[in-house]
């Protein structure tokens, strides 16, 4: 049997370290798509939480004419009507 030539032992260590390297990167690589598939799904459900409350400003802003929304908003501000009489509570 021969032996392999000193320069055929180093060609097959630089493919080994080649293939090794290529391995290498492409777990790298996996393993960035992954945490940017985990950062789409984080945007994703921000992207509808604040979509969600857009839909829930508009549907305020569309009632901001309602003569009811008003007056429950004045009464929350401690506004009263010129005919109502303001009694204080005393604490117990």
């Amino acid at each position: 049997m021969d032996r392999p030539r000193p320069s055929y032992r180093l060609l097959t260590l630089i493919f080994a370290l080649g293939v090794l390297q290529a391995v290498g990167l492409a777990g790298f690589e996996l393993y960035r798509l992954h945490l940017l598939h985990r950062r789409v799904a984080v945007l994703e459900a921000e992207n509808a939480r604040l979509w969600r409350r857009v839909r829930g400003l508009e549907a305020a802003l569309e009632k901001r004419d309602d003569p009811a929304l008003l007056e429950a908003l004045a009464r929350e501000m401690g506004w009263v009507r010129k005919d109502e009489v303001l009694y204080a509570r005393t604490p117990h």
